[in-house]
């Protein structure tokens, strides 16, 4: 009996530690590097407006490869693996080029839909919401599925892309349609005085990286064999 109820204390401080841990690196470097790039963008320096976007896209892809390197190192610290170095390879490689390629399709998506009147008649805050969930799907399961081929286990790969994207996708959701009732309507009239879309984008992100890392270390804590191999007789 001491034995299980160690295991599912053991079980739920890596899922807790695989929480802050994610929330921590991936979702603190996503604001850090916002925070950066706006700023070296605003830098008194008399460069053109191209070359002042293109240091302040180099600020920010830096500060989200080093998150997401650092990321998967503290991941298999938490999950006591010994792929460090591959954990460290698969948060770089997964967690910034997601992001930038989800950015690109959310631009365009809203440059459509919502600028160009193109796709469907729906309320912007409701546009948010269809693009905004599937975005938060799509970098968290990058992120599962870069661990999981890390660890050199492809059926893990799948398990944790799906489990760390649907919680993620739901923690994003759950975040704005809390802030929506609460007022914090996207779109709606003073909704850019108030900053609301970047509010609730960045409320939502926080919530999203809490999740679905609770997912990754909840599901890698049930495959102890995955992680460390046992020693050798």
């Amino acid at each position: 009996m001491n034995v299980t109820l160690n295991a599912t204390m053991s079980r739920k401080r890596i899922t807790w530690r695989a929480a802050y841990t994610t929330a921590l690196f991936l979702f603190g470097s996503l604001l850090l590097g916002f925070g950066l790039a706006i700023a070296a963008s605003n830098l008194p320096m008399h460069f053109p407006e191209q070359t002042m976007n293109l240091i302040s896209l180099l600020v920010l892809l830096a500060i989200l490869f080093t998150g997401g390197a650092l990321w998967g190192r503290a991941m298999a610290a938490v999950a006591l693996s010994d792929q460090k170095k591959r954990l460290t390879w698969a948060g770089a490689l997964s967690f910034a080029p997601s992001l930038i390629l989800a950015g690109i399709a959310l631009g365009r998506l809203e440059l459509i839909i919502v600028e160009r009147g193109d796709g469907p008649d729906l309320p912007v805050h409701v546009v948010f919401t269809l693009l905004f969930v599937p975005a938060a799907f799509f970098v968290a399961g990058m992120g599962g599925l870069a661990m999981g081929i890390a660890l050199k286990d492809l059926k893990l790969a799948v398990r944790l892309a799906l489990g760390a994207g649907l919680a993620a996708a739901l923690g994003f959701l759950a975040v704005d349609l809390v802030m929506d009732a609460l007022g914090y309507r996207v779109g709606a009239p003073g909704a850019a005085e108030r900053a609301t879309m970047l509010t609730v984008m960045m409320a939502g992100n926080l919530a999203a990286s809490l999740a679905g890392g609770a997912a990754l270390g909840s599901m890698l804590s049930s495959y102890p064999s995955k992680l460390t191999p046992p020693p050798a007789l």
